[in-house]
């Protein structure tokens, strides 16, 4: 797959957001006590003016309260669920020792989100207006390619509200997806945002958005408003950016390069194989 332009997602503990070319020799593992030269420094400021390559260590994100291990193995995840169409490009990328950066390849990218309603699959009618318990739309993993690459249709999620134990009250997250990538050992959680502009529209115009733009929730005494990327309880604090989505052929279609700081370990020991 080529990227015209990488977009970069911002993601667990240590999580490098990279692009693959021409760039190794600044990307080698450091020892932990060796202070960066500015020779390295100029190295990685030319190749993020050439959009080579950007390297960011950034926050964790939970991966909330709706995850299950069980997802299937498969990119087309709506299960007939009414919405916007999402086409979803995930490259996966890390540091080795050895290897400076390179694509991940063999590794999984396990998704799960709500649909255009707010409601996630196999999730009881205590926390959501609808019992979904059993269900698994909108879930799915792919392992990714040789580039490290994975692809899913999916739609555009919805946003969401449970209600929340005092003094919270209620919560409530801006559109977003959740994604865990597996790599040897390492596991990277982290989460996709949309831009404003996009849902706002959706939320203007299309449905079943438009009639879902006030929600509810059991033990909620009144439906709330939607709220955005600014309002949301992770979004400003993670330091997160949203996600580049154009239309293509028809197709809203969003790309993101994540990545993790990869062990050496070649193997794969994941909760799915």
């Amino acid at each position: 797959m080529n990227f015209d332009r990488r977009e970069f997602v911002w993601g667990a503990g240590v999580v490098l957001s990279v692009g693959c070319g021409g760039i190794a020799a600044a990307q080698e593992m450091r020892d932990g006590h060796t202070p960066l030269t500015r020779a390295e420094w100029d190295q990685m400021i030319r190749g993020i003016e050439h959009d080579s390559f950007t390297c960011i260590q950034t926050p964790a994100m939970t991966e909330g309260p709706f995850y299950y291990e069980s997802s299937p193995e498969r990119g087309s995840l709506a299960e007939g669920r009414p919405g916007e169409r999402l086409r979803l490009g995930i490259r996966l990328a890390g540091i080795t020792p050895n290897h400076g950066c390179q694509p991940l390849s063999g590794a999984i990218i396990d998704l799960w989100h709500t649909d255009a309603a707010g409601l996630y699959s196999n999730v009881g009618p205590d926390l959501q207006p609808v019992d979904t318990t059993g269900q698994t739309f909108l879930r799915g993993h792919q392992f990714t390619s040789d580039e490290g690459y994975a692809e899913f249709d999916t739609i555009v999620p919805g946003w969401e509200i449970v209600a929340a134990a005092p003094p919270v009250q209620v919560s409530r997250r801006t559109t977003h997806i959740h994604v865990k990538a597996y790599h040897g050992r390492d596991v990277l959680t982290t989460q996709l945002f949309f831009p404003d502009q996009l849902i706002d529209g959706l939320y203007a115009n299309v449905e079943p958005y438009k009639s879902h733009a006030m929600l509810s929730a059991p033990g909620l005494d009144h439906p709330y408003p939607r709220i955005r990327n600014g309002q949301d309880m992770f979004f400003p604090s993670s330091g997160s950016k949203p996600m580049r989505v154009e239309r293509v052929n028809g197709v809203l279609t969003a790309k993101a390069t994540i990545g993790v700081m990869a062990g050496g370990h070649p193997g794969l020991r994941t909760l799915f194989r």
